[in-house]
């Protein structure tokens, strides 16, 4: 059985050194995510067999649209404001909902236990003072509509993710051009 995540990899560079900063300004003694593993999860199935992981394979061939522009803007927290255990930033346009749903034409039930919503995990809140919250919320609303990047999305790709004592390990198993 194996944990797999289809998904939008950041790569631009540039991108990534402007959400590391980000995320360290908002990092007071949190998870952060590390800058090789900043992605946009698309699906996200917690204990797949090869059987099932050949069927969401074939999902990503459902993919059909060209590479296009994705702005990266604003902040926000799951499940919310007031009770922080991932701090994000956003990630808007129409075509992305189109590849999650595409993507998701594959029969397999995933463990997503939430509606779609297009982000990027910069950091994941265990505990969190009343003092740090506020922080934050002030934080959130000074960056709530400030445009961080854009990027190309020109690929889906599907990993496998393992946990181990040293953290979590990705490994790419499938990915899709979009053309």
């Amino acid at each position: 059985m194996a944990r797999i995540f289809s998904a939008v990899d950041i790569e631009d560079e540039e991108l990534l050194q402007k959400l590391e900063q980000l995320r360290d300004t908002l990092d007071l003694g949190f998870n952060p995510i590390e800058k090789e593993k900043i992605h946009i999860t698309l699906q996200f199935f917690k204990d797949l067999n090869e059987d099932e992981i050949k069927e969401v394979k074939k999902g990503l061939k459902n993919i059909d649209t060209d590479p296009f522009k994705l702005k990266i803007e604003g902040l926000g927290a799951f499940p919310s404001e007031d009770y922080i255990r991932v701090i994000w930033a956003g990630a808007e346009h129409p075509r992305i909902y189109e590849i999650q749903e595409k993507a998701s034409k594959h029969g397999v039930k995933s463990d997503n236990n939430h509606e779609f919503l297009p982000h990027i995990t910069l950091l994941r809140v265990e505990n969190i003072s009343r003092k740090e919250k506020k922080k934050l919320k002030k934080a959130f609303n000074e960056h709530r509509d400030e445009e961080i990047g854009e990027i190309e999305i020109n690929k889906v790709k599907l990993f496998k993710s393992k946990l181990t004592p040293e953290g979590t390990e990705y490994t790419r198993i499938a990915e899709k051009k979009l053309t």
